[in-house]
């Protein structure tokens, strides 16, 4: 393991993960570990001594980009309690609508939070591209396909609980993963202003609930 001489541990894995990723979503279910330890600069036993086998190095690739995910809502969400001013307490990282200290929140703060995550991260198409492309061939692995739909489940449950209307949170959600999923096709926006189109689904969050 001489290759990772002036490397700790946790940097080793980040790297191998980081290698894992791209090789993966280069050459799907026929990624070897023998190139992604060459692409990590490891020898393969390191790799192995990190990530025990093949489908544990794939797990651990997709439970990265899942937490990678939340921490973007979760830095979102501070920044929407800074406009807001909807929270002076101290996050403990779930979002039941209200406070840790049990005072309500405002209608609709996750869902803008997943909205900004989701329209930041699409500002860069090509990253999109190699996203979606590792996840479809990550998904390939049954356990990594439920641990997807798991962590789908759980936004899901946590976003009907923000207190909008479900059918706003719907179009607002669907409105942003939309634009996000847009460059794999190809398309164009209607509207080539990012800031614009994300004020107004915003605003679709914060419009007053229907009589």
């Amino acid at each position: 393991m001489g290759r990772t001489t002036g490397r700790t541990s946790g940097q080793t894995q980040q790297q191998v993960l980081r290698a894992a990723a791209e090789v993966v979503a280069e050459r799907g279910g026929s990624a070897g570990l023998e190139e992604i330890a060459s692409r990590a600069q490891v020898t393969k036993g390191g790799l192995l001594y990190h990530f025990g086998s093949k489908e544990a190095l794939l797990h651990a690739v997709a439970q990265q980009l899942l937490d990678d995910f939340t921490r973007d809502v979760e830095a979102a969400l501070a920044a929407e309690d800074g406009i807001d001013g909807s929270d002076d307490g101290a996050d403990d990282g779930t979002d039941d609508g209200t406070d840790d200290d049990g005072g309500a929140r405002t209608p609709g703060r996750l869902t803008r939070a997943y909205v900004r995550a989701t329209l930041a991260a699409a500002a860069d198409a090509e990253r999109t591209r190699r996203a979606t492309t590792l996840l479809v061939h990550l998904q390939t692995d049954p356990a990594v396909a439920a641990m997807m739909q798991a962590d789908a489940e759980r936004w899901r449950e946590r976003l009907l609980t923000d207190g909008l209307d479900p059918l706003v949170a719907t179009l607002a959600i669907a409105a942003a993963d939309g634009i996000c999923m847009a460059p794999l096709y190809g398309d164009a926006p209607l509207v080539d202003d990012k800031d614009r189109v994300l004020q107004a689904i915003l605003d679709l969050t914060r419009r007053p609930p229907r009589p």
